[in-house]
């Protein structure tokens, strides 16, 4: 599938499994870099991490969810991010319109663009 048919086939509907785009706004997640008032515990889930103990970093992560918030990105963290920028893509594919000046048809058109060419 080329890129343009995935766009043809995608760009009519948005997603919110994770996002609420366009209906609410896109969330800030207001991240920091890590500090000496969280270090020793980033450092204790990374050790936890190294050693491949992922059971006793998961339950630290979980215990201390509120305290890492700002610091660690978890995967729902990602898939928010994902969906929030698709969902604007949705939204720009929908708003623009393009106007084509060539001898061939454009790949991809969408609906209330303009092609002048082809004579």
């Amino acid at each position: 599938m080329s890129n343009n048919d995935f766009i043809m086939q995608n760009s009519s509907s948005y997603t919110n499994e994770y996002s609420k785009f366009p209906h609410q706004i896109i969330t800030q997640h207001h991240f920091m870099n890590i500090d000496n008032s969280i270090a020793s515990l980033v450092n204790e889930i990374n050790s936890y991490k190294m050693q491949g103990n992922f059971e006793v970093a998961s339950k630290l992560i979980s215990e201390n969810a509120g305290l890492l918030a700002h610091y660690m990105i978890d995967a729902s963290t990602i898939n928010t991010i994902e969906e929030e920028i698709r969902n604007v893509q949705v939204m720009a594919l929908q708003k623009h319109q393009c106007v084509y000046f060539d001898e061939e048809e454009p790949e991809y058109c969408a609906l209330g663009d303009l092609w002048e060419g082809g004579m």
